[in-house]
């Protein structure tokens, strides 16, 4: 592909997946990234357009993309198979052996998760969404031991 069919292509969306599912239920607060760019997908999981006090308990998938053109670490999250963010670059790094060792056996990383924003004294419309997690040490140690738990 030449640099002119580059620039010209239209943006993809990334593959939204179903897989075997695996909960991780932790006590870590992660908030996604990018969110802004999937409003309309978080206010329709919320049934909420208006500017009011959101709060609304969701279980997100944890995918990772690495064909994503701006990090090959990139996990993207979905909620009800909807595009809704990704961790942060960091995050994305911390938990990504967790992430792709499941991944690369056909199962991804499932986990409470909240959409909240827009309450008293927001400066936004924008909704966020954070997510429940194991710290990243103890996804991996769990993501291992559930592993070696599963018939052959």
């Amino acid at each position: 592909m030449g640099l002119r069919e580059w620039l010209l292509r239209q943006p993809r969306e990334p593959d939204l997946v179903q897989l075997k599912a695996v909960e991780f239920e932790g006590d870590e607060l992660v908030a996604a990234v990018g969110e802004a760019h999937y409003q309309p997908a978080l206010r329709a999981l919320c049934g909420s357009d208006r500017w009011e006090d959101v709060r609304c308990d969701v279980r997100a998938v944890l995918v990772p993309e690495p064909d994503n053109p701006h990090d090959p670490n990139a996990v993207m999250v979905q909620v009800d198979q909807q595009h809704v963010g990704y961790l942060s670059r960091g995050d994305a790094i911390d938990y990504g052996d967790a992430i792709a060792t499941l991944f690369s056996y056909g199962w991804v990383i499932v986990c409470d998760a909240r959409i909240s924003g827009r309450g008293p004294g927001s400066e936004t419309p924008n909704l966020g969404i954070f997510l429940q997690m194991f710290s990243p040490d103890e996804a991996l140690d769990r993501a291992l031991a559930w592993l070696q738990q599963q018939p052959s």
